[in-house]
C-alpha cells in the first residue's frame, strides 16, 4: 500500500491495521508523500523510517504528533518508493496493489479489503 503520512484516508487505515491482520491481510507500506520531495510529508515519510521502532513512528506520524528523529539517515527508501509510485501512475493514496498488479484506489475498510480479494 502507497500511504502518505499526512492523508486522511491513509490515517483511517492505518487505524484499522490491527483487524485488516486479524483478517488474514498483509499490509505492506511504500512511501508515497503525495505532494513531492523537498516538502513537510517528505519529511515526515524520513523520520519514520530514520526511527528506532519505524511502527511506533508510523502510528504518532499519523496521529499527527511530532517525530524527533533525524530528518534523513541516508537510507532511507522515500525516493524509491515515490519513484515506483510513479511509475503506477499513482494520483492518490492510499494506493493499494496486490500481489497480481491489481490496484485499488482510495480507502477500503478491512472487511471490503477481505471481500474484493475473495472475489464478491
Amino acid at each position: 500500500m502507497f500511504t502518505d503520512v499526512d492523508c486522511a484516508y491513509c490515517r483511517k487505515l492505518h487505524s484499522q491495521i490491527a483487524e485488516y491482520n486479524r483478517l488474514g491481510v498483509r499490509v505492506r507500506y511504500m512511501f508515497y508523500p503525495r505532494s513531492g520531495p523537498n516538502t513537510e510529508s517528505w519529511t515526515k515519510a524520513e523520520q519514520v523510517w530514520c526511527s528506532t521502532n519505524r511502527n511506533d513512528a508510523l502510528t504518532r506520524a499519523k496521529l499527527g504528533e511530532e517525530l524527533k528523529s533525524p530528518k534523513s539517515c541516508g537510507n532511507s527508501p522515500v525516493g524509491r518508493d515515490y519513484a515506483m509510485g510513479q511509475q503506477f501512475d499513482i494520483r492518490g493514496t492510499p494506493a493499494i496493489v496486490m500481489n497480481n498488479g491489481e490496484m485499488l484506489g482510495g480507502y477500503m475498510s478491512p472487511m471490503q479489503l477481505v471481500q474484493h480479494l475473495q472475489g464478491k
